[in-house]
């Protein structure tokens, strides 16, 4: 549960699922508890989707109660992500995610360079991006995102980013929409994969309901103070802090 809360923070401060603190947690908690080291890799994954989608959902209330949020733009993409997100899960048993790693640590490392060198003066620099585009760009992230087991708020920020020209805190709010619709998806598509239920380990096919549950609950406590620190901290700061946020993405992604 303090995992849970400090990542439920996170997920309300950058809008993201909260794969990136969740994964490594899991890999160290999973094994320990005595889940069968087979499945440990997809039962990380599928976990930490499945306590993501807590956070991300507790993020995506405060941040529509705040008004800071375009809930036709974030569903428009969301789509998209519904349709990669859900066959990914039938796939992931079987790829091999080292060169699919690096790449999408280069596109994270552009997006984090281009955040921290670009000022409030040159938002007028982000071009919009045409509406009928964000479709396929869910389409695109949101495969990735179940892939990673990250939920896609370090993909779908940026992207919103350039959307709203530069609107970091917006964006933010937006893109929660996205990661509850990637996140629920994947967690179904993977909960439809497996349905063996063990009572010792409550554990349900590759989700881990127990482990999965304390997660998400600290996680709808933190969520709520990371939304409430976005409007107090000024912007040219929060988009330093996001990218560096970013660059530790990176780093772990490259770990594996």
């Amino acid at each position: 549960m303090i995992i849970g809360f400090i990542t439920g923070i996170l997920s309300g401060l950058f809008g993201i699922g909260g794969g990136i603190v969740f994964l490594p947690s899991l890999f160290f908690i999973l094994p320990i508890i005595g889940i069968d080291s087979s499945i440990v890799t997809v039962s990380a994954v599928a976990t930490s989707l499945f306590a993501g989608s807590f956070a991300s959902a507790s993020s995506l209330y405060n941040h529509w109660k705040k008004e800071n949020i375009s809930i036709k733009d974030g569903l428009l993409l969301g789509f998209g992500c519904i349709i990669s997100a859900s066959a990914i899960p039938k796939l992931i048993v079987n790829l091999d995610p080292t060169i699919l790693r690096y790449l999408i640590a280069f596109f994270i490392s552009l997006v984090a360079i281009k955040i921290f060198f670009t000022n409030d003066e040159k938002q007028k620099s982000y071009k919009e991006i045409d509406k009928k585009y964000l479709f396929l760009f869910g389409i695109l992230f949101g495969g990735i995102a179940a892939l990673s087991g990250f939920g896609g708020g370090i993909f779908y920020v940026p992207l919103f980013m350039y959307y709203f020209k530069g609107d970091i805190k917006l964006a933010v709010g937006t893109s929660t929409i996205a990661v509850v619709l990637t996140m629920i998806s994947a967690v179904i598509s993977f909960a439809i994969l497996n349905t063996n239920w063990n009572s010792d380990l409550y554990q349900f096919g590759y989700i881990n309901l127990q482990v999965g549950l304390l997660l998400g609950i600290g996680a709808l406590i933190g969520a709520k103070i990371g939304v409430n620190f976005i409007f107090k901290i000024p912007i040219p700061v929060f988009k330093k802090i996001f990218s560096v946020f970013l660059i530790l993405s990176i780093l772990k992604i490259l770990q594996g």
